[in-house]
């Protein structure tokens, strides 16, 4: 596909959203605490199989989330079915009650987060058995090197992707490799929806989208807002300038500074139930 048919579909994913959001508003759901200490109450759980999505490792339970994060994944599911004709393959949410994960992540606690792979690994829109599920894993668009975009796997559809995902008004950031940002930079300076499209470790075989907290959920406290502009200026290059270190070790050094939050006491009762 050339650049003047990647230039429309991305114009027509930006402008069809924009006109096609569901409707919010209030619920029973709180989501509580900060994105990385926190918890929910009364989560609904995302259907495993639904129009232009499937749950993956289903044996996590990662499946659950405030009902804003559900209405968010059955939105791009739709229109990435009808636009892209693909299915999205959907990691982790939240657990039924939210709080820490038994893994390296530690944010999707309050259910306002969700992973989404890069590559539909199901060899078409087939309809994946739970055992088939169990074995998917994030596939990098990185070469070996981690340097640079890997072109047999990025394709135009996963720009197109970020630019729906982004436009949405819930959607308070989408976190991606350096690498795959430095790319949407080189390609589409200057272009709004690139200021939620923040760079972070790892993030190279799926995109994590985090919402903004919703309307009810009262104790649930959103992120520092992002700077104006396309985030492509000297916030980006500074993820490239130090010395060339492993993920793991530039996670102890990242260009963000990490604030410790506590654990509302809320979420501590309800954790311990």
């Amino acid at each position: 596909m050339n650049m003047r048919a990647n230039y429309y579909i991305v114009i027509s994913l930006l402008l069809m959203s924009i006109t096609a959001f569901p409707a919010g508003g209030q619920s029973s759901s709180e989501s509580i605490g900060f994105y990385t200490a926190g918890c929910i109450q009364n989560s609904q759980k995302l259907e495993e199989t639904g129009l232009g999505y499937q749950v993956i490792r289903l044996s996590r339970e990662r499946y659950y989330g405030h009902p804003s994060l559900i209405e968010f994944i059955k939105y791009i599911g739709k229109h990435t079915k009808a636009k892209l004709n693909s299915t999205l393959l959907i990691g982790d949410l939240s657990q039924q009650i939210g709080g820490p994960l038994h893994s390296d992540h530690n944010s999707h606690q309050t259910g306002l987060d969700a992973d989404i792979m890069y590559l539909n690994q199901n060899n078409g829109n087939s309809v994946l058995s739970v055992s088939e599920r169990e074995d998917i894993n994030p596939v990098s668009v990185l070469t070996d090197d981690k340097k640079h975009i890997d072109k047999d796997m990025w394709g135009n559809k996963y720009t197109a992707l970020l630019v729906l995902a982004s436009a949405h008004p819930d959607v308070e950031r989408i976190f991606v490799n350096p690498v795959i940002k430095k790319k949407l930079c080189d390609n589409h300076a200057g272009q709004d929806w690139l200021n939620k499209i923040r760079p972070w470790y790892d993030h190279d075989g799926h995109f994590h989208v985090r919402l903004k907290c919703p309307k009810g959920s009262l104790i649930c406290e959103n992120q520092k807002s992002v700077k104006i502009g396309d985030g492509c200026g000297e916030d980006l290059e500074q993820w490239f300038s130090r010395p060339a270190k492993s993920d793991e070790d530039n996670k102890k050094s990242k260009p963000e500074a990490k604030k410790v939050r506590q654990m509302p006491e809320i979420c501590k009762d309800i954790l311990s139930r």
